[in-house]
């Protein structure tokens, strides 16, 4: 969805946005993030003088890969998107300039919003144990069999020449 911030220099349009669109998935660290349900958008949108302020509410399921198990879930996403949005540079640096003519898309800043919201790790849950360094069974499910030795790195030159 598009709104144009040219047509509000002398007036003040109020739009309400409810919309959604699907897109199949997200490169987020090097890790594909799958979107399960269409990308659900409401909120409202005012465009006053050439600034667009943008109220929106995020809803939409994700599909992730754990980053310490490896494992494959499905979680709820949702997004509050509180932002102010100018064709023209602005002196006040809460509100964000386009960087292109003067339209506002509103899946950009959707997507924008959405990885900035993204965790830097991705967890199955909290207390995820991970994968053995050893034999890689995933240690959420059990112990594995290794034989695990603990061993200070202060000695680890010792081990070897022994």
């Amino acid at each position: 969805m598009e709104i144009s911030l040219q047509d509000s220099i002398g007036k003040s349009i109020s739009k309400d946005i409810d919309f959604a669109y699907h897109k199949a998935n997200l490169v987020y660290n090097n890790e594909t993030i799958e979107i399960v349900e269409p990308i659900a958008v409401r909120g409202q949108v005012t465009v006053s003088q050439g600034i667009a302020d943008v109220k929106l509410s995020v809803k939409t399921r994700m599909r992730y890969t754990c980053s310490r198990c490896l494992d494959i879930f499905e979680e709820d996403f949702e997004l509050e998107i509180d932002e102010k949005v100018s064709k023209d540079e602005q002196e006040d640096e809460n509100i964000i300039t386009l960087e292109e003519g003067d339209v506002l898309d509103l899946r950009d800043v959707v997507l924008n919003n959405i990885y900035s919201a993204l965790p830097l790790k991705v967890l199955c849950k909290e207390e995820c144990k991970g994968l053995c360094q050893d034999c890689g069974f995933n240690l959420n499910h059990g112990t594995c069999e290794c034989a695990h030795e603990e061993l200070d790195p202060r000695f680890s030159a010792l081990k070897d020449m022994f």
